[in-house]
């Protein structure tokens, strides 16, 4: 993508595509480049025109470096504010049909929340439950742990592992603050139930 010929004006401010259903992996599609000679405050907005939550991998640089790098789940739009003069953008469908999305770009700064989620499955092999390993996204902030069975909750416990691998703390499923449990340095969450359940783990980024 070329770069913007002068200031702090993108390439490219809007672009949308349909994303194929999901096929049992996500599969992450280019949804913006967008490149400018000097940074600025980006407010990007994704949308989706179908109401069918998907998810984003949202690149971005103030310099000429890699920059950082963050992913969302949207469940129908959301709102992120970055300082910027590159951007990338991918997005992938996280429902059964086909999902026509899109992005809009504006030069402005708001504080913004976001959130990313992931799901699995606790299985039980022999006599035991198999925990679940969660690694924490980037600009994590809390995590909130739900099961599929709501009556598992009193039996779940939420391991925090810390970047040595030491065991930090330990969270009742049913005793977690509502506003989920506070991230700090933590590297890893373990999840695990008395029986085997679906669940969904919910991090509120600072993004």
């Amino acid at each position: 993508m070329a770069t913007a010929s002068c200031g702090t004006d993108l390439s490219t401010r809007s672009d949308g595509r349909d994303l194929p259903a999901w096929s049992g992996e996500l599969k992450m599609l280019s949804l913006l480049d967008a490149d400018a000679a000097a940074a600025d405050w980006r407010i990007v907005e994704v949308f989706s025109r179908s109401d069918l939550p998907f998810e984003l991998h949202l690149a971005w640089s103030a310099g000429s470096g890699a920059g950082a790098e963050a992913r969302v789940t949207v469940a129908r739009s959301a709102r992120v504010c970055v300082y910027a003069r590159g951007l990338r953008i991918r997005a992938g469908n996280l429902a059964d049909a086909i999902n026509r999305v899109g992005v809009t770009v504006a030069d402005a700064y708001a504080v913004t929340e976001n959130q990313w989620e992931t799901t699995g499955e606790l299985e039980q092999q022999v006599a035991a439950i198999v925990p679940a390993d969660v690694l924490i996204p980037p600009f994590a902030r809390r995590v909130r742990v739900e099961m599929a069975d709501p009556t598992q909750l009193p039996t779940t416990t939420i391991k925090v592992y810390d970047g040595l691998a030491v065991l930090r703390s330990t969270v009742p499923g049913d005793q977690q603050p509502a506003e989920g449990v506070p991230v700090g340095g933590a590297r890893t969450l373990e999840i695990t139930a008395g029986e085997a359940s679906a669940w969904r783990a919910v991090f509120t980024l600072s993004l």
